[in-house]
């Protein structure tokens, strides 16, 4: 496996881009230490110029060098992009544009959804996790306000996490009507922050996995009255399947302050909510090393059984190139878009996951998950082993 690394002088932020032969271009893994990280929103594409496919991608891909740009970031800063497609737009096609807009060996980690984009006419959304400078320290979370077309000036474009410590919580839901599901699971989310010291002035980002993706501006109604008069973070949205009773789940990124442990990852369980031995409900990882891995299909077609193992064993190689190991997995999102390889993820979790120390995650349902002939795919971050 290939390594290219972009290193400074000590404090001075690093990355190191692992890439395979099978990453198609892309990083296996990046490994992050000593960096302020910037979240961006999800971002749409302008319709107004040109509603091509390659138009749109161009659109996404300009908004997000605009963005960096004002952040003191380049190209080569992007650690992570997290893409949202249509049915309609194939991969294959996204892939030939990043490989012309991102030289090959700065290549990032890369993860594809297929879901019904927020702007219904569009096929592509993303979201961003990039290197950000400033001249002064940061020391708490950082909202950022860029003029958009349409924008909200109470709605962050891009949010700034402090080097510090980084909590992720597993996605959450409560049952009802979407207004009432989304305004009792975010303060659901809330309880979970004052149970671990925080309030949600800590909150980064938010991902929403919600239903019909029609009602989108309902959930976002309910976000902006739970934020109040403040800055509302980032938040993106995929469209899942779910029963009408439980219309939404939302999980949401955290910076907290630095706290001494001898280990590079915390897992918590919440009192009033049910232990699992496959999930937590929320890590913490310590110190300002993070690894961020390229979502992971299946290497060859097969059934729910063989695409979780070929995912599984793609994982730990890629984790023991980059110091880390199953039992340092601080985040998990599994897509799953068919039923087998979804039942044979919940059988065989066990044999891979110490049950003490399981990645905060959630698993959801979606249309596809971006690759031809699979029925799943995981996206994970993890911390190093010390």
């Amino acid at each position: 496996m290939a390594i290219t690394a972009h290193v400074h002088g000590d404090g001075q932020p690093s990355t190191k881009r692992f890439q395979s032969s099978n990453t198609n271009g892309l990083s296996s893994a990046v490994l992050v230490e000593n960096a302020v990280l910037a979240h961006s929103t999800q971002l749409l594409p302008d319709l107004s110029v040109g509603a091509g496919h390659d138009d749109q991608i161009h659109s996404v891909l300009r908004q997000l060098e605009a963005m960096m740009k004002s952040l003191n970031a380049r190209r080569t800063d992007v650690v992570k992009l997290n893409v949202y497609l249509s049915e309609d737009l194939p991969q294959a096609t996204f892939m030939q544009s990043l490989r012309e807009w991102m030289p090959t060996e700065s290549a990032p980690a890369v993860s594809f959804v297929n879901t019904v984009i927020s702007n219904g006419d569009a096929d592509i959304a993303l979201d961003a996790v990039f290197v950000a400078s400033f001249d002064d320290p940061i020391s708490s979370p950082k909202h950022c306000y860029l003029e958009s077309p349409g924008g909200d000036p109470r709605t962050s474009r891009v949010s700034v996490l402090p080097k510090g410590d980084v909590l992720y919580v597993s996605g959450q839901a409560e049952q009802g009507d979407l207004p009432t599901s989304t305004q009792e699971t975010l303060a659901g989310l809330l309880r979970t922050l004052e149970h671990l010291g925080l309030t949600r002035d800590h909150i980064v980002s938010l991902k929403c996995f919600m239903q019909p993706m029609s009602e989108v501006d309902v959930v976002n109604e309910q976000i902006a009255e739970f934020f109040g008069g403040a800055m509302i973070p980032p938040v993106s949205h995929v469209e899942w399947i779910s029963s009408e009773k439980q219309p939404i789940e939302i999980e949401l990124v955290a910076w907290a302050p630095p706290v001494e442990s001898e280990d590079t990852v915390s897992y918590y369980w919440l009192p009033w909510l049910s232990k699992s031995p496959v999930y937590c409900r929320a890590t913490r990882i310590h110190g300002d090393r993070r690894i961020f891995v390229s979502g992971l299909h299946s290497e060859k077609p097969g059934n729910g059984e063989q695409q979780v193992r070929s995912i599984f064993s793609q994982l730990e190689n890629i984790l023991s190139e980059t110091g880390s190991d199953l039992r340092h997995l601080a985040k998990a999102t599994y897509y799953v878009s068919d039923a087998d390889p979804s039942a044979q993820l919940n059988k065989l979790r066990p044999e891979y996951y110490d049950p003490e120390r399981p990645p905060a995650a959630s698993k959801v349902m979606v249309s596809g998950v971006g690759h031809p002939q699979r029925g799943i795919t995981i996206d994970m971050i993890a911390a190093p082993t010390h």
